[in-house]
């Protein structure tokens, strides 16, 4: 029940500076909570004995004072604890204090015959926990000096009284009065001693709980990073090998017993590494800071292999590196195959350049003795005008059409070859303004109009790409428009990824079967003799397309119209992936 009330006062008056004391220091927090109770009894202690004193007559009220004194000490040094916070000066003012108080009490109860002195045997404990072995035998030193001092005048009535001579009744009062304080105070220290070292006890439980968990852990890990297929090394900050996994050893041919304490950059780095990529790796770890990408090391054997490579740096709480982690994995296939791929499009690009070199050459050839046949047609029509029959003249005209279609045709596999390279400057388009601009372009005839449905997106992208859609999707649906009136309507609808664009108009229609052959060069559904066209214009539509990462396509009913629909994504084609056969890094 006292120790319950003790804990309870202290729970109100040791709340600040107790719950300064950092939580792992248990033996700091234990000699606070001793403290507590040591002040909290000698305050009641010595209060109650103030009371007890006066009850005698002594002549003075120098004891009853002295007490009360010394009752205030006790309390005001634990109070004014709160604001210094020095823990050490306030033990020792509470340890001379209460050693004070028993010194004061000898002179008036009988000095050596005095009961009281049995409370240097709480001193004596207390001191040893709060201060130390060398304090406490200080404190049974001066407890000795003090007894032998009392024993020699004890009898001498000028310095030594006993207020309890006078009635024997008020020596066993006080017999009784100082051993059941002495057992309070003793009790309270057994309390406080018992509950500090069931804490202790708990805090040990704890920790072992705690340790062993940690050590499942750090063997799950243990076994992660053994058996991980990604290679495992830890150097210390001179890159001195510490330990490696079974996957380094099968990445490398190297086992550990071979190359502990040896350098890895020594083993793994030769010729072949990118000396720019170990100077980058170098700034970022002097700095601290992870490293990440690719290196071509050597194996054992003296053969390289590509690895993806991270390394961390470990610092310790001064913040210097003590050790570094490394994780690799083997990118030999992918680097291969990226090499492949690298001469592939080199292969490509050299291709394309010869196919567009090839369609300018036919194309520059082929026109040269169209022009000499137009020429010659030309000129045998002058010399023979007004004397061809009707027929020789239909033919004539039969051989221009033809020359002036077969140039058209050239014209628009130039068109087609330089529709990737016919450029301009990629920048934010908002089809809305756009849109007019194109129209204005196609000379819409009167009888057509064209309508814009809801708000049209705004898109990334080339402008001048963008007319070449616009302009032959909207000139097409005037071209082959079979209506009186030619209605077209433009629309967009937003998907998550991208936009959809619509052309819609109220032509004939294309039949299901002709869906794909539309967008194939030089393909017309209409015998061109019926409508001009040189078939080029869709194919150059879903090209360019198809080069941003779209895709167009068709929907139609006979009779009833047609629907050009294609996509625009809402985010911009990333560049092609340059592959330069170089080590790739990252920051």
């Amino acid at each position: 029940m006292f120790g319950k009330f003790i804990r309870k006062i202290r729970k109100v008056l040791s709340w600040g500076i107790y719950k300064s004391i950092p939580e792992d220091d248990l033996l700091e927090r234990q000699r606070y909570k001793l403290f507590f109770t040591f002040s909290i009894t000698c305050f009641l202690l010595c209060f109650a004995e103030s009371f007890h004193a006066m009850s005698f007559d002594t002549g003075n009220n120098i004891l009853g004072a002295g007490l009360q004194t010394f009752a205030a000490i006790f309390l005001v040094n634990y109070i004014w604890l709160q604001r210094h916070k020095q823990l050490r000066i306030a033990y020792m003012v509470c340890l001379a204090t209460a050693f004070a108080c028993v010194h004061l009490f000898n002179y008036y109860y009988g000095g050596i015959r005095n009961a009281g002195n049995f409370y240097y045997l709480f001193m004596i404990i207390a001191t040893v926990i709060l201060l130390g072995n060398k304090q406490g035998w200080i404190m049974l030193g001066l407890s000795v000096v003090n007894m032998v001092y009392f024993y020699f005048i004890s009898d001498d009535p000028e310095l030594v009284s006993n207020v309890l001579a006078a009635n024997p009744s008020d020596l066993n009062q006080d017999f009784l009065f100082s051993t059941v304080m002495a057992v309070i105070a003793i009790a309270a220290l057994s309390n406080s001693l018992g509950s500090s070292k069931n804490i202790v006890i708990e805090k040990i439980r704890e920790s072992q709980e705690i340790l062993a968990i940690k050590n499942k852990e750090l063997q799950k890990l243990s076994l992660v990073a053994s058996k991980t297929d990604s290679a495992v090394i830890i150097t210390n900050s001179n890159f001195e090998i510490n330990w490696v996994n079974d996957a380094f050893q099968r990445l490398s041919g190297y086992e550990l017993s071979e190359i502990a304490g040896k350098s890895s950059q020594d083993l793994l780095h030769g010729s072949a590494t990118d000396f720019a990529t170990i100077q980058f790796m170098h700034q970022r770890l002097n700095a601290k800071e992870t490293f990440v990408g690719e290196l071509e090391q050597y194996h054992k054997n003296g053969s390289t292999f590509w690895s993806q490579v991270s390394i961390t740096p470990i610092v310790d709480a001064a913040g210097e590196i003590v050790e570094f982690i490394t994780l690799q994995d083997n990118i030999t296939e992918r680097k291969i195959a990226e090499n492949k791929i690298r001469d592939y499009l080199k292969d490509l690009e050299k291709t394309n350049k010869e196919l567009d070199e090839f369609a300018y050459v036919v194309s520059h050839d082929l026109k040269a003795p169209l022009h000499a046949i137009s020429n010659l047609t030309g000129w045998i029509e002058e010399d023979m005008k007004g004397k061809f029959s009707d027929e020789t003249s239909s033919n004539f005209n039969i051989i221009k059409s033809r020359v002036a279609r077969m140039e058209d045709l050239i014209n628009g596999l130039l068109e087609f070859a330089r529709a990737n390279h016919k450029k301009g400057e990629k920048a934010i388009v908002d089809l809305n303004e756009f849109i007019n601009e194109v129209i204005e372009f196609c000379a819409v005839p009167p009888n057509c109009s064209i309508a814009i449905h809801g708000k049209l997106p705004v898109l990334f992208g080339d402008k001048i790409k963008f007319q070449q859609i616009f302009a032959n999707l909207i000139g097409n649906a005037i071209k082959y428009n079979d209506k009186p009136e030619i209605n077209i309507q433009i629309s967009a609808e937003e998907k998550e990824h991208d936009w959809l664009i619509v052309v819609k108009d109220n032509g004939p229609g294309i039949d299901s079967r002709f869906y794909e052959k539309i967008f194939v060069i030089f393909q017309t559904l209409n015998p061109r003799d019926t409508v001009e066209s040189t078939g080029v214009g869709l194919a150059i539509v879903k090209k360019i397309i198809e080069e941003e990462g779209g895709e167009i396509w068709v929907e139609s009913e006979l009779k009833k119209g047609s629907e050009f629909k294609f996509t625009w994504p809402k985010e911009p084609k990333p560049e092609a992936y340059q592959f330069n056969g170089a080590m790739t890094y990252y920051q």
